[in-house]
This record gives C-alpha cells, structure tokens and sequence, in this order.
C-alpha cells in the first residue's frame, strides 16, 4: 500500500528559504573574472600587449581563505600593473584590515595605483591611517598626480584623482554627505568643483596615450572632455540587482536604471571601463551580479 505524502508548508519554506540563500550566497561570494581588448593606434607599439588588472569596490571583503582565491586569480593572469579604484572600506563599518591584507598581497605581483571613493573620503581619518599604511607597502596613490610608465623607449601615463566627495570638509556638508542628506545644490557644487580640479590637472598631463583612474563613472562627460584614453571606474557595484532582460536595476550617484553599470563605454575619443565591484556597502546582497575581478589588455591595432 502507497503512502500519502504530506505537504508541510513549514518544510517548504525551510527548502525555499534554504534555496534562495544557497543561490545569493553563491553570487555574492564567488569571483567572476572578465577580460576586455582596448584596442587603440595611439598606443605605442611597445605596449602591445600590456595587462591591467582591475579592481574596486572592496568594502573590506574577503574571497576564500585568507584572499587567497583573489590573489590565485591575479598571478594567475599575469598584469602588468594592478589598479584599484576605491571604496576598500566602509565609511559605516569602519574596517579595513582585510583591505589592507589584499592590498599587501598584490604588491607582491605587480605595482599597485590606487585612487579614493567616497568611503575612504567620507572617514577622514581612517582615510589618513589607510592611505598611510598602503603607501608603506609600496602603492602609489594619484590624487592628481601621475606615473610615466616606460617601455624600450616609449610611455604611457596613468593619472588618478580623488573622489569628489575630498571637497565635502571645504564647503561644511561633510556631516551632510556622511547622512547622505545632500541636495541637488550640495551635488552640483561638489559636482563642479571636481570639474575644475580635474580641467586644471588635465591641463598639465604629457602628450601621448593618458588613462585616467576614478571612482564615478557618471562623470564620463568630463573624462572626455578632458582627453583621457582610457577610464577605470567603480563605484556602481553592477547595478546591485540584474535582471534580465531589464538589466541593472540601481547604482548610487546614478539612481534607477544606471546607464553606466559596468562595462566598457565609448564618447568621443574616450573610453571609459567601469568595474561592478568586489564587495557591497549599504545593501548586502546582489543578483545576477557576481563580484568582479577587470582585466584590460591594450593593443596598438
């Protein structure tokens, strides 16, 4: 005699419950690795070839034991340069010494350039503890300020500056911006400045191929205004959900469905390169939207 198989609402909840968390903490904790060719004549033909790894958005995050799985995934694509285009810690959680640790670790692969996001800008002093304790490992950080990399002979210049959250002390909205309490006017102001810090540095960069290393990638039309080849950017975290065939759901600085999520995006002579993110910030969760490990590879043709 068969028997009848009960249905028990509180055993599938638990299944469901279980499912769902299985599949969200597979997309938040395992590392996608995407590759990109820019390709550009500008581009000295000595640096055919040269590989940039990528990354931003820590958070103070940490992929398997100790990073390792991260820094296997960096040897193990050979760059030529590593760049991190900030938020390594969270201005609300006050952390950083896993950042640190990574951060430690890459210098031991390659050269490391490093620029600020709105975290480390929003935690003034933790920003000058960190900032501190990475340029003793050997990083270079670029707030306004370049390196001259050489090749049998040629260059390239990587240029960086900081996130334009650096002016909220100057103007007195920095208690506003840590709230997230900042009008229109308080963005716009912030906004503008950047402009102009970011005109006045453009003004003094060497002739020749320029990238150019920032946080926010919805201020694209400046980047290309001012020349720049190629961006890295961060900050968007992907979109935080994906859906398809709706696509990137919400970005902070870009509000409801982000033109620039991540990716590569072209204006002009420009081309910007926005990461989606290792880590998250003030929501916990992503969708469709695993954390993101850059690499760039130039080519002269």
């Amino acid at each position: 005699m068969s028997k009848k198989i009960k249905f028990s609402p509180k055993g599938f909840l638990d299944f469901f419950g279980k499912t769902i968390f299985d599949i969200a903490n597979t997309q938040n904790h395992t590392l996608e690795l995407n590759g990109y060719v820019y390709r550009s004549e500008k581009l000295p033909e000595e640096f055919d070839g040269f590989r940039i790894i990528h990354l931003s958005d820590m958070h103070n995050c940490v992929y398997g034991y100790e990073a390792d799985e991260l820094i296997k995934i960096v040897k193990r694509n050979k760059p030529d340069i590593i760049v991190i285009t900030g938020d390594s810690f969270d201005s609300r959680r006050r952390q950083y010494f896993d950042s640190l640790d990574i951060i430690k670790k890459l210098t031991k692969i390659e050269m490391v350039l490093y620029v600020t996001g709105n975290h480390e800008e929003l935690s003034p002093e933790l920003k000058e503890i960190f900032l501190n304790e990475i340029k003793s490992y050997g990083v270079q950080v670029l707030d306004c300020d370049g390196i001259e990399i050489n090749r049998g002979g040629t260059s390239v210049f990587i240029n960086g500056i900081s996130d334009f959250t650096s002016f909220a002390a100057e103007y007195g909205l920095l208690e506003k911006a840590i709230a997230k309490n900042l009008d229109c006017d308080d963005l716009n102001l912030l906004k503008d400045s950047f402009k102009d810090k970011l005109r006045n540095f453009s003004q003094t960069k060497t002739d020749g191929f320029n990238i150019l290393l920032s946080h926010r990638p919805e201020m694209f039309d400046a980047y290309a205004e001012n020349g720049y080849d190629l961006v890295f950017c961060g900050h968007a975290h992907g979109g935080q959900f994906r859906i398809p065939p709706v696509g990137p759901i919400y970005s902070p600085g870009q509000g409801f469905f982000p033109e620039f999520s991540e990716g590569s995006h072209k204006k002009e002579n420009t081309t910007m390169i926005v990461s989606r993110g290792l880590g998250n910030s003030s929501f916990p969760l992503r969708i469709n939207n695993r954390p993101q490990i850059l690499v760039t590879e130039l080519r002269n043709r």
